[in-house]
């Protein structure tokens, strides 16, 4: 029967000793992942605020672009119209140009008709008069004819003038506006261009959003993948422990697989003082600085120090089988947060620190992680 029972135990301890290399990769994996994951959601906030940052400049130029946009077609409105007024101010004065060449015209026909009857000059015509009456007449005709030729000319010089000067004006417009129309064509060129630059910087970071985002979703899927194979690995180390349970009664430990967390010293004080006050916890009465040990394979889930109107400095494990284990009143710890230990590692020293009366190790089995309410009597393990 001992060869058996030994057997089983040998399989257990090397089943642990697997489960505790498998953990210990695992751990070291998931701690890896976690960083990346940690890593790249920093990395993804920090571009995708960069991200919006440029977006809001894009915004910003397009509205700014739509406006010049707004304003040159304004001008070219305006430049059209003044085209059509120039054009039109150019066609009165080639209708005008038209008329005085008409009139040039005909008073040149009338002073070579003039010229033909041999009398080339007014004065001619008036030394020509036969008497004063026809002296007068002729004065007259002359002078009636030298006003009209005078006010036609003036006239259509005038209103030369008066439509040339106000096409020189149309023009003078007609090249601010332009010069305007060009000058903001400028500007929105040189938005458009900022634009552009900003959108390269926007689709950038949009293309780098998008490949931090798939490498979050990537490592999560692997831890996912990690979880799911160490909880495989536990159950499977849970269904070999239940398994070697039976086998290890006459071992040397207890049905549950826990051993004392000292070698030495008595028992000092169980689940209830002798007063009746609830305890919750076995104390073993050893002096300063006694070594104790792990009750049974696990994970260190606490190593801290608890305060002085508590347990001091403590060590909790998280066991394989669900339990946990509590150890208290230190006076130095030997293992941190996160370790893998072994049943019978050592874990920390004895002594007197924390809410404590004398030297002493306390230690209680718990069924969960919480508080005093889920604590069970050790000796039911022991």
């Amino acid at each position: 029967m001992k060869k058996i029972c030994l057997k089983f135990i040998l399989i257990l301890l090397a089943m642990v000793v697997i489960f505790n290399s498998l953990s210990v990769t695992y751990a070291a994996s998931k701690s890896e992942l976690n960083q990346k994951i940690k890593e790249t959601k920093e990395n993804l906030n920090e571009v995708n605020s960069q991200k919006a940052e440029s977006q809001d400049k894009v915004n910003d130029l397009s509205s700014q672009i739509q406006s010049y946009e707004s304003q040159i077609n304004s001008l070219k409105s305006e430049i059209e119209t003044k085209t059509n007024e120039v054009n039109e101010m150019q066609k009165k004065l080639d209708q005008l140009e038209e008329e005085r060449e008409k009139n040039q015209s005909l008073l040149d026909e009338r002073l070579v008709t003039l010229y033909e009857s041999g009398e080339v000059s007014y004065m001619d015509v008036l030394l020509s008069s036969a008497d004063i009456t026809q002296f007068i007449s002729n004065y007259y005709m002359i002078e009636t004819l030298t006003a009209a030729d005078k006010e036609l000319i003036q006239n259509l010089e005038n209103e030369k003038n008066e439509i040339a000067d106000t096409q020189s004006k149309l023009n003078a417009s007609l090249d601010e506006i332009e010069s305007k129309k060009t000058e903001l064509e400028s500007v929105q060129s040189e938005l458009s261009k900022a634009k552009n630059e900003e959108q390269t910087k926007v689709d950038k970071l949009t293309k780098q959003s998008e490949d931090l985002e798939e490498n979050v979703e990537e490592y999560e899927a692997q831890m996912k993948e990690l979880d799911k194979k160490e909880k495989e690995q536990e159950a499977a180390l849970k269904a070999k422990i239940q398994a070697a349970q039976s086998a290890a009664a006459t071992s040397g430990t207890s049905s549950s697989g826990f051993i004392r967390p000292v070698k030495t010293g008595s028992i000092t004080a169980t689940m209830y003082y002798s007063s009746g006050k609830y305890h919750g916890a076995v104390d073993f009465g050893v002096p300063v600085g006694t070594p104790v040990y792990a009750a049974a394979d696990g994970v260190v889930v606490t190593a801290t120090w608890g305060g002085s109107d508590s347990y001091g400095y403590y060590v909790k494990i998280k066991h394989y089988n669900g339990l946990y284990t509590l150890y208290a009143h230190a006076s130095s710890l030997v293992v941190s947060a996160g370790q893998v230990v072994k049943q019978g590692q050592l874990i920390m020293y004895s002594g007197n620190t924390g809410n404590s009366t004398g030297p002493h190790c306390h230690f209680e089995v718990r069924v969960s992680p919480g508080g005093y309410s889920n604590r069970v009597n050790p000796l039911n393990y022991l």
